[in-house]
């Protein structure tokens, strides 16, 4: 199997979970919020749209676009199935500010991780 096409197939699960779990706690009968649920949405896909664009460029690593999907992935279907159904915290007043912050930990886990990959397969190409 290709491994980009593994990236993109996971890249597009994991990117269902955070507006899944949206779709759960929202209100789709209030119209005034729908521009903003949309917003919400696409700030959960943004981390693994990004990935999807890694994979179709040269520059960067299959394997490292591989791990930091499934690295991002796993965080953050762990941290927003946790905000949502509570298996070991408590429900609180700041779960749907944390629930903003998940994507951004994603980007910044993908951003590490190609940024990593990036450079050590820069390394070696200059070494050789």
């Amino acid at each position: 199997m290709n491994l980009g096409r593994l990236t993109c197939g996971l890249a597009a699960i994991f990117a269902l979970i955070g507006p899944g779990l949206l779709l759960r706690n929202v209100n789709l009968t209030e119209s005034g919020l729908l521009v903003a649920d949309l917003a919400l949405a696409l700030w959960f896909v943004s981390p693994f749209v990004l990935v999807a664009l890694a994979v179709r460029s040269d520059k960067f690593s299959a394997i490292g676009a591989l791990i930091a999907t499934i690295l991002a992935g796993l965080f953050g279907a762990w941290f927003s199935t946790e905000l949502t159904f509570h298996f070991y915290t408590k429900s609180s007043n700041h779960d749907a500010i944390a629930m903003l912050f998940v994507a951004a930990y994603q980007h910044a886990i993908i951003i590490l991780t190609l940024g990593l990959f990036f450079f050590v397969g820069w390394f070696q190409a200059r070494r050789k």
